[in-house]
């Protein structure tokens, strides 16, 4: 996997990750109105490890573009 496709896939979760967070959040809230605790316990715990992907995701994507920066062959010479 080149650095352009790592860059693609972290942004594509950086973007997409935190409405699957809302959504679990969103319906783990409905699962504890409607009284059904265990499930809304286990969709709490997966919208948490989401969390917890997306902040991975985010150094991730941090890094995948430093090393493209790097990668670019560019001198650091503006406009010449």
């Amino acid at each position: 996997m080149n650095s352009r496709s790592a860059i693609k896939l972290m942004l594509g979760l950086v973007l997409g990750l935190p409405v699957v967070t809302i959504v679990l959040h969103w319906v783990s809230g409905l699962l504890k109105a409607m009284e059904d605790s265990s499930a809304a316990t286990v969709l709490g715990y997966v919208s948490t490890a989401v969390g917890v992907l997306w902040i991975l995701a985010v150094v991730g994507l941090v890094v995948a573009m430093a090393v493209e920066t790097l990668d670019d062959g560019d001198d650091g010479d503006l406009g010449e």
